[in-house]
């Protein structure tokens, strides 16, 4: 019984003695000289998307566009509606070849007029992704030159954190920046 307690503690020190070198030893190894403290900066991404002039001026233009297209969709609809009371009123007339040729006709229409208004969608919604991704990029390049300024060497989005020292904000500035350098976006939406 003695023997078996002995083998059993010889072998878990050989175990421990084991992972003692596979495990590298921090407290041992020389710092390195590239590895610095962190200097933290944090960015409210969403604010100054949201807020920046350019983008304003974005939303602006593509709210006025959707109203735009919402109306000559309405315009559209309202057309399809009359064709298809006309044809309702012709049904009772019309030979069955003819009213089959009419509703063709009609649903040939609808057809046009669902492509018309996903076609004009998706327009609207590339064109407003294009000119926010300017926004962005420009943002993103006015974070790393205040970052640089501040030796900042890491940048976080404030969105990530519940309580942030307000010295670390850099949000207004960036902001600001934002506003002057880019002061507005086309939104370009190709004509159709």
């Amino acid at each position: 019984m003695q023997f078996s307690k002995l083998r059993a503690l010889v072998a878990a020190g050989a175990v421990l003695a084991g992972v003692a070198m596979a495990t590298p030893s921090f407290a041992e190894d020389k710092p390195t000289d590239n590895l610095k403290a962190p200097v933290i900066a944090v960015v409210d991404v969403q604010k100054i998307m949201q807020e920046s002039n350019a983008s304003k001026g974005v939303s602006k233009s593509f709210e006025s566009l959707r109203e735009t297209y919402q109306k000559e969709i309405a315009s559209l609809e309202d057309k399809l509606r009359k064709s298809e009371e006309e044809l309702r009123k012709q049904q009772t007339v019309l030979a069955p070849d003819a009213l089959a040729n009419k509703r063709r006709d009609f649903e040939k229409q609808v057809g046009e007029v669902q492509k018309t208004v996903q076609s004009r969608k998706r327009a609207l919604e590339n064109a407003l992704n294009e000119a926010m991704a300017v926004v962005h990029k420009n943002m993103v390049e006015i974070v790393a030159d205040v970052a640089r300024e501040r030796g900042a060497n890491l940048v976080l989005a404030r969105q990530q954190f519940v309580l942030v020292d307000t010295q670390l904000d850099v949000t207004d500035v960036v902001l600001e920046r934002v506003n002057k350098k880019l002061p507005q976006v086309a939104l370009t939406v190709p004509k159709q």
